[in-house]
This record gives structure tokens, sequence and C-alpha cells, in this order.
């Protein structure tokens, strides 16, 4: 995959939501934890590869490709531009750890 860093120009932050219980067993209202705050492409995916995401279980409508990292997983949130997206899929395309390609379904528009 020839990417190239000038493409990553979008500021994101990806986290996930918490909840929990206060010492009488009440349940809390869910609180953004913040995982890490990276550049990346965000991209609205479209024709034949909108299609080849919908073969899969889950549907997704956009790619998020940052630098690799550890810790991003299936499930965590993506904050953009007051939008929110929910990573369905992690994939390292090439396997040398240079690259992780978000698949993400939109939950939240602007």
């Amino acid at each position: 995959m020839a990417f190239q860093m000038s493409m990553l120009r979008h500021r994101v932050e990806i986290g996930r939501y918490t909840s929990g219980k206060d010492q009488f067993g009440n349940q809390l209202p869910k609180q953004w934890q913040p995982v890490c705050t990276v550049w990346a492409a965000v991209e609205a995916l479209t024709g034949r590869l909108r299609f080849e995401s919908m073969q899969t279980a889950e549907q997704s409508d956009h790619r998020v490709t940052i630098r690799w990292r550890r810790g991003v997983e299936p499930g965590m949130i993506v904050h953009h531009d007051g939008r929110e997206f929910t990573v369905q899929a992690v994939l390292d395309r090439d396997g040398r750890r240079r690259w992780l390609t978000l698949l993400c379904k939109e939950v939240r528009p602007a």
C-alpha cells in the first residue's frame, strides 16, 4: 500500500466509553476515556470499496488510516470533527506494522 505521511491530515481521538458503579452500587453514566490522539486520513468509502465492506456482517462506511500502534481494537470509538465512528475492524494490510486501517461505521454525524 503506497501511503504517505502527508495524507495524515486529520486529528482524531481514539478511545472508549466506560461505565461503572459508585460505592452504593448505582450505575454511573458512561464517560469518555481517551486512549490516544493521532494524525489520520479519514475517508468515506464509495463505490467498490463500500460494496466490499458490505460483504461482512457489519457494514463499514468510513476508512481511517493511522500510523501503526498497539492497543487499537474493534469496538473502540474514533472522534473526528464532531463526528463519532465505531471501529469494526483493525487491519495491518501489509503486515509490516507501518499503517493501521480502521474500518468504521459512523454512529453520530456532525
